[in-house]
């Protein structure tokens, strides 16, 4: 691959190793919170919802603060320059941007969601008097964080492949 800062991504693209795993990650994320859903809501398997809602949280505060390091130190835009003949493109810049605002509506709500959940559902988790509250909040969580995925593939695409 072309001598970029950073350390060169898995997939095969110009994108770093930090955007790759970005992108994966962000599959299983959408994928686990839906099977987490699904257990919740048909099987009624509190516990387990509170146990998986816990481990993606911690999961992507961790992969969120490490790509955030590496874009700081090594950038994006030089491996998306040669997408766009040495700049990035406007429908790239657009991408991005649509991409930040899904990506700050789920880190500011999906803690929110998290945090009033482990104070109000108890230990074993158990519906109770913060339910009707959660179940309102909790699908709009979930929404941005898939919207925050499908507009980061957008954006992956558009930059990198």
């Amino acid at each position: 691959m072309d001598d970029f800062s950073g350390i060169d991504g898995f997939l095969g693209t110009r994108a770093s190793l930090a955007m790759d795993a970005m992108v994966v990650l962000m599959a299983v994320v959408v994928a686990v919170l839906g099977w987490s859903v699904y257990q919740v809501k048909a099987r009624r398997r509190f516990p387990l919802h509170r146990s998986v809602q816990l481990g993606l949280g911690v999961a992507l505060l961790v992969a969120v603060v490490l790509f955030e390091i590496d874009v700081r130190f090594n950038g994006w835009e030089e491996r998306a320059a040669g997408v766009a003949g040495g700049t990035a493109s406007a429908a790239v810049w657009t991408a991005l941007s649509i991409h930040l605002v899904f990506a700050v509506f789920s880190v500011l709500l999906w803690p929110v969601v998290i945090v009033r959940a482990v104070r109000n559902f108890g230990k074993p988790a158990h519906p109770g008097a913060h339910s009707a509250w959660h179940r309102r909040w909790a699908p709009i969580a979930a929404i941005g964080m898939t919207l925050t995925a499908v507009s980061c593939w957008v954006f992956y695409v558009l930059a990198f492949v």
